[in-house]
């Protein structure tokens, strides 16, 4: 048996190994060719399902897609140009806050002077009403000392309180 194997090694010629590597490669060809017709046919399909989703869509709904893929880049820049716009009207008005919380303690300052001016100006009163009714009837003299008491107090705390004067 052994020697049958070795004839039939012996058998083979150049020409049957040259036919037997080029059916080979034949072979390994038609079997890429087959995936790459796989391929474009899975392709072709693929493509069909997605024209279909397509055709499914309303006509607004392309133009609409179409319009924003040549829109967005405006829109961007526009957006961008805004942005600027409303961080300078935020600078503004952080500026105007400050220019109005300064004011508006000055105005309560001067609130407060006013309300002492105020004071003052009624004991003033007070004082000089005590003693026109003393020069008129001269019988007040416990008013002025009433008055006396309350325009010292006065004076001294700073503080004016109605009762005092009544």
């Amino acid at each position: 048996m052994g020697e049958n194997q070795v004839q039939a090694i012996e058998g083979i010629t150049p020409s049957m190994l040259w036919t037997f590597l080029v059916v080979l490669v034949g072979l390994m060809a038609l079997v890429v060719l087959g995936d790459k017709v796989m391929d474009v046919y899975r392709n072709a399909k693929k493509r069909k399902k997605e024209q279909k989703a397509l055709e499914g869509q309303d006509i607004t709904v392309k133009i609409a897609d179409k319009v924003m893929e040549k829109l967005t880049p405006t829109l961007d820049e526009k957006f961008g140009e805004i942005n600027k716009q409303f961080e300078e009207i935020d600078r503004k008005l952080a500026a105007d806050k400050e220019t109005i919380e300064m004011h508006t303690a000055q105005l309560n300052a001067q609130k407060s002077r006013v309300d002492q001016l105020e004071y003052d100006t009624k004991a003033l009163l007070h004082g000089v009403s005590a003693l026109l009714g003393h020069q008129v009837d001269g019988n007040s003299i416990e008013r002025l000392k009433k008055t006396d008491t309350a325009m010292t107090n006065y004076l001294i705390d700073r503080k004016y309180k109605e009762e005092d004067w009544a």
